[in-house]
């Protein structure tokens, strides 16, 4: 899914400076009443969102920003994302996001994050997959062609325990042709609201959607704290797309977004309620 890239993001809080070796990037965000759900804590598609703004003026600090892919005729395209939140913070409340590239493992990049709420306290952490693409055909380019521009080092820590895993959909996109209407579905169009620079549906609107699905019986279900999600395929303008979600572990829920005009999955994802804590 390729990267909606800004040079600037008004909401970034305070001036930075050029980052020295060995350093991450940290960007503060206040959190608007329109991040937020009905309980006035941060929604997940808007902490994606700020992550990959902080991803995309990161990249810049390495020399990988949008004026120079701009001009190489490539584009950042993100296959993967995994999400681990402790808590969500809320309303007026500011979120810092920590990230860093670990750099390139063969085609991939993977880039790391670090979330602490306005304390300081590590509140989530998250991880991503990438690859630089021909901008025209979306055909993976070697990392070379950028490795040599940064004078920075690479940082190979890690945020997370794993790195964001490969997810199967639940059926085939022949079942899901067939079975358009089930129980547990939910019907999306790529409306003018959901498109973003590059004429697709904006790949947080896919966790926006898995989120409707959570929580498609009523308000009153557990926190989302957790979300791995696999991009598939490109969502165009005026695309019908069928939500199909399914209990699997306890906690645990399903999401596959299928595009009916295409018959192809957009997304694959699952979904980490927080069962323990709700009343």
């Amino acid at each position: 899914m390729e990267q909606n890239q800004t040079n600037q993001n008004p909401d970034i809080i305070g001036n930075r400076s050029r980052l020295r070796p060995g350093e991450h990037s940290k960007f503060t965000y206040e959190i608007r009443g329109t991040d937020t759900d009905y309980k006035d804590q941060i929604q997940m598609h808007s902490i994606l969102s700020m992550m990959q703004e902080a991803a995309s003026v990161s990249a810049a600090d390495y020399g990988w920003g949008a004026e120079v892919t701009d001009k190489m005729g490539t584009c950042w395209i993100l296959l993967r994302m995994s999400v681990r939140m402790k808590k969500l913070p809320a309303w007026l409340q500011r979120i810092t996001i920590e990230t860093w590239s670990r750099g390139a493992d063969r085609l991939f990049f993977l880039r790391d994050f670090i979330m602490y709420d306005e304390t300081g306290e590590k509140i989530g952490a998250g991880s991503s997959t990438w690859i630089l693409a021909n901008k025209e055909s979306h055909r993976p380019v070697r990392p070379s062609a950028l490795m040599d521009m940064s004078d920075l080092p690479l940082i190979p820590s890690e945020a997370l325990t794993f790195d964001p895993p490969q997810i199967l959909p639940e059926n085939s996109p022949e079942w899901m042709m067939t079975n358009m209407m089930s129980e547990n579905s939910r019907v999306k169009f790529a409306d003018f609201s959901e498109i973003d620079r590059n004429l697709h549906v904006n790949n947080t609107r896919y966790a926006a959607w898995c989120m409707d699905a959570a929580h498609s019986s009523s308000l009153d279900q557990p926190d989302v704290l957790g979300l791995d999600i696999n991009y598939n395929s490109e969502i165009r303008y005026g695309e019908k797309v069928i939500l199909f979600f399914k209990e699997r572990n306890p906690g645990e829920l399903a999401v596959d977004g299928f595009i009916v005009d295409q018959s192809k999955i957009a997304f694959s994802a699952i979904l980490y309620r927080d069962e323990l804590n709700h009343q």
